[in-house]
């Protein structure tokens, strides 16, 4: 069986506000999407935690990853993942 290659690679940072009104805590997470040319879920992202911690803000795992079946998918999954412990992506 041949092994899946990768091509497309993107690194970014994402920031993440907590939702509370009166909160002004954030979290910078190191992004890296990689998209191979086969498998059932060919879509994947690497979050690192890269910053410092919020003070009374629930954290997150400092490393995370996310698979899915497309770029779409991909977005929905880490919304959802950062809504868990009360963030929304800026």
């Amino acid at each position: 069986m041949i092994k899946a290659s990768i091509i497309y690679e993107e690194k970014r940072i994402l920031t993440a506000k907590f939702n509370h009104p009166r909160s002004d805590d954030y979290l910078h997470y190191e992004s890296t999407i990689r998209i191979k040319n086969s498998g059932k879920t060919p879509v994947e992202m690497i979050l690192k935690h890269n910053g410092t911690y919020p003070y009374a803000a629930p954290i997150p795992p400092d490393e995370h990853k996310i698979k899915a079946s497309a770029i779409l998918d991909l977005y929905s999954k880490m919304y959802r993942w950062f809504k868990k412990y009360g963030y929304v992506i800026q």
